[in-house]
């Protein structure tokens, strides 16, 4: 009889957490880390930007501005690469404009997003790099992901006016 409670038990918790990821109370989200239950802290949409922000995405723009400066595959050193990918132009933009780089930074995470909403199934593991790299990604594509983030960052600024 202990046996069989336990048993039903475990599956009405396993119906209840269906339930709850089927119908989005919690939700699945894909990440870097694979796919979690729950939205991790930053994931969150509503996360403070600075100009710093603004400036960091600028510079990663000044840095792609041309098809010749962009790098489909993602160079094994940032830091002496001619050509740059997304990943490391937003990293240079970043030590340049704030000494130092921070992986977690809005500027960075607003294009995250950008890729998310935009270009979900052109990433798996890394969205910065994998969506760079993907044989479906232009240079176009990688200036449109920016210019959006920048019109986000700066709706943000505005907003808090």
């Amino acid at each position: 009889m202990v046996k069989i409670k336990r048993y039903l038990f475990v599956i009405a918790a396993f119906v209840l957490l269906g339930c709850v990821v089927i119908f989005g109370v919690i939700g699945v989200y894909k990440t870097e880390d694979g796919l979690v239950l729950g939205l991790p802290a930053y994931e969150r949409r509503d996360v403070h930007v600075s100009p710093v922000d603004l400036d960091i995405l600028m510079e990663a723009t000044a840095l792609l501005s041309s098809e010749d400066r962009w790098a489909r595959a993602h160079p094994a050193d940032c830091a002496q690469s001619d050509r740059l990918d997304l990943y490391c132009a937003l990293e240079r933009a970043s030590v340049k404009v704030m000494g130092r780089y921070v992986h977690r930074q809005p500027a960075l995470q607003e294009v995250r997003f950008v890729i998310d909403d935009d270009y979900r199934a052109r990433w798996a593991r890394h969205r910065l790099v994998d969506f760079n790299e993907n044989r479906d990604t232009h240079f176009a594509d990688v200036q449109a992901v920016l210019a959006k983030a920048m019109g986000a960052v700066s709706a943000k600024l505005a907003a808090y006016q």
